[in-house]
């Protein structure tokens, strides 16, 4: 009598497929252009202006101090202000580009 053996793969050992998985390599296939932009990405972007205001004025504040080097605080609010601005303008160009990849061009 002939047997023959099968060969068998350990299901424990192969790369589970989850949903989350999937979904990244789905998401990965799209352009990002055509994805809608999430609430959370929204809310992340009022976060940032929100805590950039706040250290501003805070260091506007301490400046009114006489206990710190008013020069220097002077630099450091000029440096954030500065962040503040450009991390804005790439922000707002970044999702207007998206929003006018996603429109339809009008004839």
């Amino acid at each position: 009598m002939a047997t023959t053996k099968v060969k068998r793969s350990i299901h424990l050992a192969q790369p589970q497929l989850t949903r989350r998985s999937s979904n990244r390599r789905n998401l990965n296939n799209t352009p990002a252009a055509l994805t809608p932009v999430k609430a959370h990405v929204y809310h992340a972007i009022a976060e940032l202006n929100a805590g950039l205001e706040k250290a501003i004025q805070n260091l506007q504040a301490l400046q009114g101090n006489n206990l710190f080097r008013a020069s220097g605080l002077a630099e450091m609010n000029h440096v954030l202000r500065g962040i503040h601005a450009r991390a804005s303008w790439q922000i707002t160009s970044a999702l207007g580009q998206r929003e006018t990849a996603k429109r339809p061009a009008s004839s």
